[in-house]
């Protein structure tokens, strides 16, 4: 007898959800409206859940189906479609928290968001100068800044309406932030 390693709620991609994919890969517009059409709605009312606002939740339904769209020659979801969309919109609006709390927590501190925001951004931009003067490798500049950036979040401010998530550990993955439960609009 053969082992299956597929569970047994985990939905089957189907040739149906292949084609689609092939069709969006090619370019076709029509293809890209229908999987819009299709899950723009149940998404939204999904983000709504994590970000809590109207605006917020258009944006990150929307940035996720730009991102589809814009590399679609490449996108290749790994299982079912909608396991792919549901994930990508949660891990946007996760994003999204997070940097919506650390541009608070700055703000807090006395800079402006808009500074805070150059700041990092400067420093980011600045790891391949740093590697290359300290002879490392520019990957290991840009761990040290994150670890650098995650102390300053956990100690700066505590995120109001946010909880943190278990992490292991080991520190292996990055502490996460999510809401605290709030329901979705009706008929969002």
């Amino acid at each position: 007898m053969l082992f299956e390693t597929r569970f047994t709620n985990e939905p089957e991609t189907s040739a149906a959800e292949l084609v689609w994919v092939d069709r969006i890969r090619a370019g076709d517009v029509d293809a890209f409206e229908a999987l819009y059409r299709k899950y723009w709605q149940p998404l939204y009312a999904f983000a709504f859940r994590y970000v809590r606002s109207k605006e917020d939740a258009e944006e990150v339904v929307q940035d996720v189906f730009f991102r589809i769209w814009r590399g679609r020659a490449d996108w290749v979801p790994a299982g079912a479609v909608r396991n792919y969309v549901y994930c990508a919109v949660r891990n946007a609006a996760r994003d999204r928290l997070e940097r919506a709390a650390v541009a608070r927590c700055w703000a807090h501190v006395g800079l402006g968001a808009t500074a805070a925001a150059a700041a990092i951004q400067s420093e980011l931009e600045a790891a391949e100068v740093v590697a290359d003067r300290l002879g490392i490798r520019e990957k290991t500049v840009e761990t040290q800044l994150a670890r650098g950036l995650k102390f300053l979040r956990e100690r700066m401010c505590p995120y109001p309406g946010l909880q943190r998530t278990s992490a292991p550990a080991d520190g292996s993955a990055m502490n996460r932030w999510r809401p605290t439960s709030a329901a979705a609009p009706r008929g969002a």
